[in-house]
């Protein structure tokens, strides 16, 4: 790259945990961001961030709560809340997507070095960064989300890759 370009970066900026917090997410991983569904259960004794299933273009996709796995806290009401289907990165032979609830409608921005005014190590769970943006809107703190942590999560859960609940 020469001195003075800067690469931009598709991504969302997506609210959780009531709008308390915000994951940074590359749009390369994310699948679709579609309304609401409730997710049903179809495995026995979960682990308690599986929240359970939604069908999604005719598969069946589990829904993990970011705020249980980020210890984050819960979402309150569902007015304005989102399926945010991402790609299945580590897992996508036996596990093409799965998906979490944002709190509400994601934002589309162009990231690039310019905009990112802090950038330090996080050693929350889950998580990789904490990321310091400059916006319109003024300054915003964003987290972004460990895939690969999430993705180690939905391969303890063996009932996931059963055939029994892909149709």
């Amino acid at each position: 790259m020469l001195p003075n370009q800067s690469t931009h970066v598709r991504c969302l900026l997506v609210p959780v945990g009531g709008g308390r917090s915000q994951l940074l997410i590359p749009s390369a991983v994310v699948a679709e961001v579609t309304n609401y569904k409730l997710p049903e259960k179809k495995i026995i004794n979960p682990p308690k961030w599986l929240l359970g299933m939604v069908e999604w273009r005719g598969q069946n996709v589990p829904v993990v709560s970011i705020e249980d796995i980020l210890t984050q806290p819960l979402a309150t009401s569902a007015n304005n809340h989102r399926l945010v289907i991402l790609y299945g990165l580590e897992t996508s032979q036996f596990l093409p997507f799965y998906a979490f609830i944002a709190s509400d409608i994601p934002s589309a921005i162009s990231l690039s070095n310019k905009f990112l005014t802090e950038f330090t190590e996080e050693k929350q769970t889950g998580l990789v960064f904490e990321v310091t943006l400059a916006t319109k809107t003024g300054v915003e703190t964003a987290y972004i989300l460990d895939v690969a942590y999430v993705e180690g999560l939905l391969r303890k859960v063996p009932e996931l890759f059963a055939r029994s609940i892909t149709g």
